[in-house]
C-alpha cells in the first residue's frame, strides 16, 4: 500500500482544480492502486479546506477511481483482470473502426503530427539513460486519440471518451516494460503507413493486430490466460 507522501507531487490549488489534480494523479499512476486517501491530509497538501476535497472524492468514487471507506477515508481502486477484459472487448472494435474511418479522411497535417509523435517515441527508446515511461505513455495516448479525432465520428468519439480514463490509467500502469515499448513501436509504424496509403482495410488490420498484442500483454502482465475469455 502506497504512502501518502505520494501526494507531495500535487501542488496547492483552489476550488474545482482539486478534483482534476487528484484524478490526474490517479490516472497517471502517481497515486497507485491501493493508496490511502484522507480528506484532512489531502486538504493540507493542496492548501484548501476539506469541503472541495470531500466533493472531489465523492465524484471520483462515482467514477470508480476510488473506493470510499466509512470512518477511514478512501483508497485508490485496484484494476482487476475483469476490468481489463471488459475494456479491451469494447476498445478493440471501436479503435479498429476509428482507424478505418481515419484512413479515408486523414490530411497531411495529421500524418505529420503522428510522425512527430512516433519520432519522439523513437528518440526516447534510444535514450542511453533511463526511459521516461510516463512520457511514452502520453505519446501512446496522443497517437490513438488523434486517430479517433481524425475519424470524424462524434458518437464513436463519445463512446470511447467514456472509457478514456480507464484506458489511460491502464496504459500508465502497464507501460513500464522496455520489451513492450519496443514491440509497440513497429506496430504504430504499420498503422501510420496504412494511414499514409489511405488504406482503410490495411489500417484496420494493423490496428486489430496492435489491439490483440496489447490484450495479450495485459493478460500476461496480470497472470490471466486468454483462453479464459
Amino acid at each position: 500500500m502506497e504512502s501518502l507522501r505520494d501526494l507531495d507531487v500535487i501542488q496547492p490549488v483552489r476550488g474545482q482544480k482539486v478534483y482534476e489534480e487528484i484524478k490526474e494523479a490517479i490516472i497517471n499512476n502517481t497515486l497507485k492502486p491501493g493508496t490511502m486517501l484522507q480528506e484532512r491530509i489531502i486538504a493540507e497538501k493542496l492548501g484548501v479546506s476539506r469541503t472541495p476535497v470531500r466533493e472531489a472524492l465523492r465524484r471520483l468514487n462515482s467514477e470508480g477511481l476510488i473506493e470510499l471507506i466509512p470512518g477511514k477515508g478512501a483508497t485508490v481502486t485496484k484494476i482487476t483482470i475483469e476490468d481489463i477484459r471488459e475494456i479491451m472487448q469494447v476498445r478493440e472494435p471501436l479503435e479498429c473502426l476509428a482507424v478505418k474511418l481515419a484512413a479515408e479522411r486523414i490530411q497531411p497535417r495529421d500524418i505529420k503530427f503522428l510522425e512527430e509523435l512516433l519520432a519522439d517515441w523513437e528518440r526516447e527508446i534510444n535514450n542511453p539513460g533511463n526511459i521516461d515511461f510516463q512520457f511514452l505513455s502520453a505519446k501512446d495516448i496522443a497517437f490513438h486519440e488523434h486517430i479517433i479525432k481524425v475519424a470524424g465520428n462524434k458518437r464513436l468519439a463519445y463512446i470511447l471518451n467514456i472509457l478514456r480514463d480507464q484506458i489511460h490509467r491502464i496504459t500508465f500502469l502497464t507501460q513500464d516494460n522496455r520489451n513492450r515499448i519496443e514491440t509497440s513501436n513497429p506496430q504504430h509504424l504499420r498503422i501510420l503507413e496504412a494511414l499514409k496509403q489511405r488504406d482503410p482495410l490495411g489500417a484496420e488490420q494493423s490496428m486489430r493486430q496492435h489491439m490483440q498484442s496489447i490484450k495479450e500483454y495485459y493478460f500476461e502482465r496480470f497472470g490471466f490466460k486468454e483462453t479464459n475469455l
